[in-house]
Protein backbone atom coordinates (compact mmCIF):
# COMPACT_ATOMS: atom_id res chain seq x y z
CA UNK A 1 0.00 0.00 0.00
CA UNK A 2 2.87 2.35 0.62
CA UNK A 3 4.12 1.62 -2.85
CA UNK A 4 0.81 2.55 -4.37
CA UNK A 5 0.58 5.73 -2.30
CA UNK A 6 4.03 6.81 -3.36
CA UNK A 7 3.20 6.23 -7.02
CA UNK A 8 0.06 8.29 -6.70
CA UNK A 9 2.01 11.08 -5.09
CA UNK A 10 4.56 10.97 -7.87
CA UNK A 11 1.93 11.14 -10.59
CA UNK A 12 0.30 14.08 -8.88
CA UNK A 13 3.62 15.88 -8.64
CA UNK A 14 4.25 15.33 -12.35
CA UNK A 15 0.78 16.66 -13.19
CA UNK A 16 1.34 19.76 -11.09
CA UNK A 17 4.69 20.31 -12.79
CA UNK A 18 3.14 20.13 -16.30
CA UNK A 19 0.33 22.49 -15.35
CA UNK A 20 2.81 24.92 -13.89
CA UNK A 21 4.85 24.83 -17.09
CA UNK A 22 1.76 25.54 -19.28
CA UNK A 23 0.72 28.41 -17.08
CA UNK A 24 4.21 29.86 -17.39
CA UNK A 25 4.00 29.95 -21.22
CA UNK A 26 0.35 31.33 -21.38
CA UNK A 27 0.29 35.14 -21.82
CA UNK A 28 -1.33 37.02 -19.09
CA UNK A 29 -4.85 38.33 -19.83
CA UNK A 30 -4.99 42.16 -19.99
CA UNK A 31 -7.32 43.80 -17.67
CA UNK A 32 -9.42 46.42 -19.54
CA UNK A 33 -11.17 49.24 -17.92
CA UNK A 34 -14.74 49.17 -19.24
CA UNK A 35 -14.78 52.92 -19.14
CA UNK A 36 -11.57 53.22 -21.19
CA UNK A 37 -13.08 51.24 -24.11
CA UNK A 38 -15.45 54.11 -24.88
CA UNK A 39 -14.39 56.47 -27.73
CA UNK A 40 -13.59 59.88 -26.45
CA UNK A 41 -13.73 62.93 -28.73
CA UNK A 42 -10.43 64.74 -29.06
CA UNK A 43 -10.40 68.40 -28.17
CA UNK A 44 -10.22 70.69 -31.23
CA UNK A 45 -6.91 72.36 -32.07
CA UNK A 46 -6.28 75.75 -30.69
CA UNK A 47 -6.65 77.57 -34.05
CA UNK A 48 -9.93 75.81 -34.86
CA UNK A 49 -11.28 76.51 -31.43
CA UNK A 50 -10.46 80.17 -31.89
CA UNK A 51 -12.23 80.28 -35.24
CA UNK A 52 -15.27 78.51 -33.85
CA UNK A 53 -15.42 80.97 -31.03
CA UNK A 54 -15.75 83.92 -33.48
CA UNK A 55 -19.35 84.65 -34.42
CA UNK A 56 -20.25 84.79 -38.16
CA UNK A 57 -20.23 88.30 -39.64
CA UNK A 58 -23.51 90.05 -39.95
CA UNK A 59 -24.70 91.33 -43.34
CA UNK A 60 -23.29 94.67 -44.46
CA UNK A 61 -25.32 97.66 -43.49
CA UNK A 62 -25.71 100.33 -46.21
CA UNK A 63 -24.16 103.63 -45.27
CA UNK A 64 -25.58 106.78 -46.83
CA UNK A 65 -27.37 105.03 -49.69
CA UNK A 66 -28.38 108.36 -51.20
CA UNK A 67 -24.68 109.18 -51.63
CA UNK A 68 -23.00 105.84 -52.20
CA UNK A 69 -25.71 103.98 -54.10
CA UNK A 70 -25.91 104.75 -57.87
CA UNK A 71 -28.91 106.86 -58.80
CA UNK A 72 -31.78 105.27 -60.63
CA UNK A 73 -31.67 105.80 -64.40
CA UNK A 74 -34.91 106.45 -66.15
CA UNK A 75 -35.55 104.04 -69.01
CA UNK A 76 -35.76 106.05 -72.18
CA UNK A 77 -36.21 104.85 -75.75
CA UNK A 78 -33.13 105.15 -77.96
CA UNK A 79 -33.30 107.69 -80.73
CA UNK A 80 -31.10 107.55 -83.83
CA UNK A 81 -29.54 110.86 -84.73
CA UNK A 82 -27.49 111.94 -87.71
CA UNK A 83 -23.76 111.37 -87.67
CA UNK A 84 -21.59 114.26 -86.57
CA UNK A 85 -19.90 115.96 -89.52
CA UNK A 86 -16.10 115.59 -89.66
CA UNK A 87 -14.03 118.24 -87.97
CA UNK A 88 -11.85 118.64 -91.04
CA UNK A 89 -10.86 117.19 -94.39
CA UNK A 90 -7.85 115.35 -92.98
CA UNK A 91 -9.68 112.05 -92.45
CA UNK A 92 -11.74 112.20 -95.63
CA UNK A 93 -10.83 110.10 -98.63
CA UNK A 94 -9.19 112.20 -101.33
CA UNK A 95 -10.99 112.49 -104.67
CA UNK A 96 -9.86 110.01 -107.30
CA UNK A 97 -6.93 111.17 -109.33
CA UNK A 98 -7.87 112.01 -112.87
CA UNK A 99 -6.12 109.80 -115.40
CA UNK A 100 -4.34 111.69 -118.14
CA UNK A 101 -4.66 110.40 -121.70
CA UNK A 102 -1.02 109.37 -121.80
CA UNK A 103 -1.51 107.12 -118.75
CA UNK A 104 -4.62 105.31 -119.97
CA UNK A 105 -4.73 101.60 -120.47
CA UNK A 106 -7.76 100.06 -122.10
CA UNK A 107 -9.21 98.19 -125.05
CA UNK A 108 -9.35 99.36 -128.64
CA UNK A 109 -12.95 99.24 -129.86
CA UNK A 110 -13.20 98.94 -133.61
CA UNK A 111 -16.10 100.00 -135.85
CA UNK A 112 -17.93 102.17 -133.29
CA UNK A 113 -21.55 103.09 -133.95
CA UNK A 114 -22.75 106.33 -132.36
CA UNK A 115 -26.07 106.00 -130.51
CA UNK A 116 -26.23 109.52 -128.99
CA UNK A 117 -24.07 112.60 -128.67
CA UNK A 118 -22.20 110.95 -125.75
CA UNK A 119 -22.48 107.19 -126.30
CA UNK A 120 -21.64 104.52 -128.86
CA UNK A 121 -21.56 100.76 -129.36
CA UNK A 122 -18.59 98.69 -130.52
CA UNK A 123 -17.57 95.03 -130.35
CA UNK A 124 -20.52 94.16 -128.10
CA UNK A 125 -19.92 97.02 -125.67
CA UNK A 126 -22.26 99.93 -124.96
CA UNK A 127 -20.10 102.85 -123.86
CA UNK A 128 -21.45 105.88 -122.02
CA UNK A 129 -18.68 108.46 -121.93
CA UNK A 130 -18.01 109.15 -118.27
CA UNK A 131 -18.41 112.72 -117.05
CA UNK A 132 -20.75 113.67 -119.88
CA UNK A 133 -24.47 113.82 -120.55
CA UNK A 134 -25.81 113.44 -124.06
CA UNK A 135 -28.05 115.97 -125.71
CA UNK A 136 -31.41 114.45 -126.55
CA UNK A 137 -31.74 113.65 -130.23
CA UNK A 138 -35.08 115.54 -130.34
CA UNK A 139 -33.84 118.52 -128.31
CA UNK A 140 -34.09 122.00 -129.79
CA UNK A 141 -31.79 124.90 -128.99
CA UNK A 142 -32.39 128.62 -129.46
CA UNK A 143 -29.91 131.24 -130.58
CA UNK A 144 -30.91 134.89 -130.88
CA UNK A 145 -34.55 133.91 -131.25
CA UNK A 146 -33.85 131.18 -133.78
CA UNK A 147 -34.77 127.60 -132.81
CA UNK A 148 -32.81 124.79 -134.34
CA UNK A 149 -32.45 121.02 -133.79
CA UNK A 150 -29.22 120.91 -131.86
CA UNK A 151 -29.78 117.31 -130.67
CA UNK A 152 -29.58 115.87 -134.17
CA UNK A 153 -26.66 118.13 -135.02
CA UNK A 154 -24.70 117.00 -131.93
CA UNK A 155 -25.20 113.33 -132.76
CA UNK A 156 -24.10 113.89 -136.38
CA UNK A 157 -21.00 115.80 -135.27
CA UNK A 158 -19.95 112.96 -132.98
CA UNK A 159 -20.65 110.36 -135.69
CA UNK A 160 -18.54 112.19 -138.30
CA UNK A 161 -15.67 112.68 -135.87
CA UNK A 162 -15.64 109.03 -134.68
CA UNK A 163 -16.27 107.33 -138.05
CA UNK A 164 -13.58 104.86 -139.13
CA UNK A 165 -11.58 105.26 -135.92
CA UNK A 166 -10.99 102.95 -132.95
CA UNK A 167 -11.19 104.67 -129.54
CA UNK A 168 -9.24 103.26 -126.63
CA UNK A 169 -11.64 102.81 -123.68
CA UNK A 170 -11.33 101.54 -120.11
CA UNK A 171 -13.90 98.74 -120.21
CA UNK A 172 -14.59 95.55 -118.28
CA UNK A 173 -13.55 92.08 -119.50
CA UNK A 174 -15.66 90.64 -122.34
CA UNK A 175 -17.53 88.35 -119.90
CA UNK A 176 -18.87 91.45 -118.12
CA UNK A 177 -20.09 93.34 -121.18
CA UNK A 178 -22.97 95.67 -120.38
CA UNK A 179 -23.70 99.41 -120.62
CA UNK A 180 -20.86 101.03 -118.71
CA UNK A 181 -19.56 104.54 -118.16
CA UNK A 182 -15.98 104.60 -119.41
CA UNK A 183 -13.34 107.11 -120.33
CA UNK A 184 -12.15 106.92 -123.94
CA UNK A 185 -9.54 108.63 -126.06
CA UNK A 186 -8.46 108.88 -129.66
CA UNK A 187 -4.72 109.18 -129.72
CA UNK A 188 -4.09 111.77 -127.01
CA UNK A 189 -7.52 113.39 -127.33
CA UNK A 190 -10.03 112.79 -124.52
CA UNK A 191 -13.32 111.97 -126.28
CA UNK A 192 -15.47 113.38 -123.47
CA UNK A 193 -13.45 116.59 -123.32
CA UNK A 194 -13.76 117.02 -127.08
CA UNK A 195 -17.54 116.67 -127.02
CA UNK A 196 -18.08 119.07 -124.10
CA UNK A 197 -15.59 121.70 -125.28
CA UNK A 198 -17.24 121.75 -128.69
CA UNK A 199 -20.72 122.09 -127.19
CA UNK A 200 -22.00 118.68 -128.28
CA UNK A 201 -22.54 117.25 -124.77
CA UNK A 202 -23.24 118.49 -121.26
CA UNK A 203 -20.75 118.15 -118.40
CA UNK A 204 -21.89 116.15 -115.39
CA UNK A 205 -21.19 117.69 -111.97
CA UNK A 206 -17.93 116.31 -110.64
CA UNK A 207 -17.04 114.70 -113.97
CA UNK A 208 -14.12 117.02 -114.64
CA UNK A 209 -15.52 118.78 -117.70
CA UNK A 210 -17.28 121.73 -116.03
CA UNK A 211 -14.67 124.29 -117.16
CA UNK A 212 -14.79 122.93 -120.71
CA UNK A 213 -18.56 123.57 -120.82
CA UNK A 214 -18.08 127.12 -119.55
CA UNK A 215 -15.58 127.79 -122.33
CA UNK A 216 -17.95 126.35 -124.94
CA UNK A 217 -20.85 128.42 -123.61
CA UNK A 218 -18.85 131.66 -123.69
CA UNK A 219 -17.48 130.90 -127.15
CA UNK A 220 -20.90 129.95 -128.51
CA UNK A 221 -19.80 126.47 -129.53
CA UNK A 222 -22.18 123.69 -130.53
CA UNK A 223 -25.57 123.89 -128.87
CA UNK A 224 -24.68 127.32 -127.43
CA UNK A 225 -24.11 128.87 -130.85
CA UNK A 226 -26.01 129.48 -134.07
CA UNK A 227 -27.23 126.68 -136.33
CA UNK A 228 -24.75 125.61 -138.98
Amino acid sequence: MLVHAGAALGIGAVALTIMAAKSAHRPSQPIFDPVSTQVRALPPPRHQGAAAAVAPPSPARPISPEVVAPPEIARLELERIEARPPLGDLGLAPPPKRIEPDDWEGTLLYRPVVTSSASFEAMGYTILLSGTKAIGSDQDCEFEGISWRCGERAMLAFRYWLRGRAPLCQVLPPAERQPVAAACRLGKQDVGAWLVSNGWAHALPGGGYEKAEEVARKAGMGMFGPPD
